[in-house]
């Protein structure tokens, strides 16, 4: 947790002290909060432990955006502070497992009819931990690289709202077994 702070401090610093550069180059930037459903499929590789039920949490994610604005299209890179969790029934005892993780998404946009445009992109996980079961080391739940699709509109030059769907493109492999997560996520932003 102390690495997110100190990461998201720095990323911070750097923003404020280019931002009359970003302003001059036609660059926006900006911060983005919103709620995600991330959905965790666990699939048992081995027969000692049996999971009766995967219950999926609503989470969170806050962080920094920015977008490079070329006629319809735009390059929106982002760095995301990403907070999901889920809880495993094992033999009637109920397993919390919350996932922390930095994401850094590199969406193209493109604007098709006024405010509204479709989004996609690679999604890189910098940093990633997760909490909860114990006496057993989890390893991280989520793909270092997965993407992400979706569409966002902007009002008044101003906020901007995106609703998008990240997606893994393999299942990972890990002690509480075979882990696909995908997630659902609805985020506001505003731009300075």
């Amino acid at each position: 947790m102390k690495r997110f702070s100190k990461l998201i401090i720095t990323a911070l610093a750097v923003l404020i002290v280019t931002n009359v550069s970003a302003q001059q180059l036609g660059v926006d930037w900006g911060i983005t909060a919103g709620m995600n459903m991330a959905d965790y499929k666990v699939k048992q590789v081995n027969q000692s432990t049996r999971w009766e039920d995967v219950r999926n949490e609503i989470g969170f994610q806050v962080g920094l955006m920015t977008s490079f604005n070329v006629w319809r299209l735009s390059i929106e890179p982002q760095l995301i502070y990403v907070r999901n969790k889920v809880n495993l029934t094992e033999n009637g005892v109920v397993s919390s497992i919350k996932g922390n993780s930095l994401d850094v998404p590199l969406l193209v946009s493109f604007r098709l009819l006024g405010p509204l445009r479709v989004m996609a992109g690679p999604v890189f996980t910098v940093l990633n931990d997760n909490t909860g079961l114990k006496d057993v080391t989890l390893d991280n739940l989520r793909s270092t690289c997965s993407y992400a699709v979706g569409i966002e509109a902007r009002f008044m030059e101003k906020v901007r709202v995106d609703l998008r769907y990240n997606g893994q493109f393999k299942e990972k492999v890990t002690a509480i077994g075979a882990v696909d997560v995908n997630t659902f996520a609805l985020n506001i932003g505003y731009f300075f």
